[in-house]
């Protein structure tokens, strides 16, 4: 039977592909966007609802939910500071998975980010995308699901200088990357939107971390 999605985080590199293929999928009837501002994709199975982050826990829908897709995300400078940094890529995913708990959700999948770890003392990303990680793990959903990509691929509405310095570097690099240097490939936008898909409704374990050579190969 089919199912409803909600996707925070959808007006993202990842999430807007992530929506675009959620709408078209049949494993869906419904696909329920959380944003700041107007989602502009418009199809017949995409509900917006603008919300405030920082009341999640009020968002109400009408709809029950089965599936969570997160894509929330940010960048230190864009942020402003590590404090509202961690606020969106560790706080509004944890307020969102207690949310999810609260309404029986079966499924959340998370897009975390390779060489995720909550014990690194040098890496302040690092360490918060596994942070968070950890606190997800705590919920206990039937299953959930976390995918660790490398550099992403794509065309983002924001301009992001590291990331796309990064990309023009990479991109003539590519065919050289096989064998062990293989799963440090960047990976394109929408083949991690559709691995996130994939994954979420083909896991058997209440845990499952999709590392980026995963990714690649799905």
């Amino acid at each position: 039977m089919a199912s409803n999605a909600l996707v925070a985080g959808a007006t993202g590199l990842v999430g807007r592909e992530l929506v675009s293929q959620l709408a078209e999928s049949k494993l869906y009837n419904s696909v329920h966007v959380l944003t700041r501002r107007h989602f502009n994709i418009m199809h017949p199975k995409i509900i917006s609802h603008v919300i405030d982050f920082e009341n999640l826990e009020k968002f109400k829908c009408e709809t029950a939910i089965q599936d969570v897709y997160v894509c929330l995300g940010t960048t230190i400078k864009k942020a402003g500071s590590q404090e509202n940094f961690k606020k969106v890529d560790f706080e509004y995913v944890v307020t969102l998975a207690k949310w999810a708990k609260e309404n029986k959700v079966e499924k959340f999948a998370l897009i975390s980010s390779m060489g995720a770890n909550h014990l690194s003392k040098i890496n302040f990303y690092l360490r918060t995308k596994g942070q968070v990680e950890q606190a997800l793990q705590q919920w206990n959903f039937k299953n959930l699901i976390i995918l660790r990509p490398s550099l992403l691929l794509g065309e983002r509405e924001e301009f992001r200088l590291a990331e796309k310095i990064s990309s023009i570097i990479f991109k003539p690099l590519l065919p050289l990357m096989m064998g062990k240097m293989r799963k440090y490939r960047p990976v394109q936008a929408r083949n991690v939107a559709a691995a996130m898909i994939y994954f979420t409704n083909n896991c058997d374990s209440p845990v499952r971390i999709v590392e980026n050579i995963e990714i690649i190969d799905i």
